[in-house]
């Protein structure tokens, strides 16, 4: 089996943990009604009934949510391919 890089499989966890951030923050500040729509959506989803309300929209909030996923998507694929290495070499 192939060695993952986990600096690579990092960038790209974290890559997709940002972008998929930055889309909600993108519609928040576009359509904060929409997104009220979309999270009492998938509140219900699980079975659950929560009063939360979308916050007014701040660039510097959504900048640091943004970082904030690619920091801890960077993190999470890091791991899973240290994870993924370590067990390939056992297999071997």
């Amino acid at each position: 089996m192939n060695k993952l890089n986990k600096h690579a499989a990092g960038v790209a966890v974290g890559t997709v943990a940002a972008l998929v951030h930055a889309l909600l923050a993108v519609g928040v500040w576009a359509s904060p009604e929409v997104m009220q729509k979309l999270i009492n959506f998938i509140i219900a989803l699980h079975f659950m009934k929560m009063d939360r309300v979308i916050q007014p929209f701040s660039l510097g909030g959504a900048i640091a949510l943004v970082l904030l996923a690619f920091c801890i998507g960077y993190g999470i694929g890091c791991l899973l391919a240290c994870v993924y290495n370590w067990k390939a070499k056992e297999l071997n």
